[in-house]
């Protein structure tokens, strides 16, 4: 069984600053988010759990999360692992794009389907399909380990669903910085044991 302890990126400085970011922009991570990377390390230090391999997205606030982590891990950077593209949008303030382009967003501040007609960005079933195919690599190839993967809010959003098949993705919320999410593969298997756990108190 192949084990992914997957964590969304810790506090970045656009997160700070109330910036949306996709794919577009690439904010090294707050103190706060070094800090929340560290607690992390922390908790996986107190219950022995080490790993030998850690993939992750190449953009940096998830690069230095993963170093954070698991500084003596080898790290394999892996682009479907990016965060979801924005397109238009990236680099706005969240607050104006949500009002702006409200119609694309429920009362949670769930992105809707169909935003890239509007934003240029990435489509929701593009993306699924690339985070399905790397679900399908990692089973097939490591069987039996411990992965640790780097990613971020909305890529994990729809990892799940090609793991869940979600077909309202506005049921499920983005994980916090520094949430950490496990699943457990076999090359037929998918289980989701939990998600979005704060390690970081």
């Amino acid at each position: 069984m192949t084990t992914l302890y997957i964590v969304r990126h810790g506090q970045s400085k656009a997160n700070a600053a109330g910036i949306l970011q996709g794919s577009l922009i690439n904010t090294p991570l707050s103190e706060k988010g070094q800090i929340q990377a560290k607690n992390v390390h922390d908790a996986f230090e107190k219950k022995s759990l080490h790993f030998d391999l850690v993939f992750a997205s190449p953009l940096l606030r998830a690069a230095q999360t993963a170093a954070l982590i698991a500084p003596e891990a080898t790290t394999i950077f892996d682009e479907r692992l990016k965060e979801f593209d924005y397109g238009d949008w990236d680099g706005q303030k969240v607050v104006d794009i949500h009002r702006l382009f409200a119609e694309f967003f429920d009362e949670k501040k769930n992105l809707l389907p169909d935003s890239e007609k509007v934003s240029h960005g990435d489509d929701f079933a593009s993306v699924t399909a690339k985070l399905d195919d790397f679900l399908n690599e990692l089973a097939l190839n490591y069987p039996t380990q411990d992965i640790l993967v780097a990613s971020h809010g909305f890529t994990i959003k729809l990892l799940l669903n090609a793991i869940l098949e979600i077909n309202n993705l506005s049921s499920l919320n983005e994980p916090h910085n520094a949430g950490l999410t496990k699943i457990e593969l076999t090359t037929s298997t998918r289980t989701l044991v939990y998600f979005n756990r704060d390690l970081t108190e």
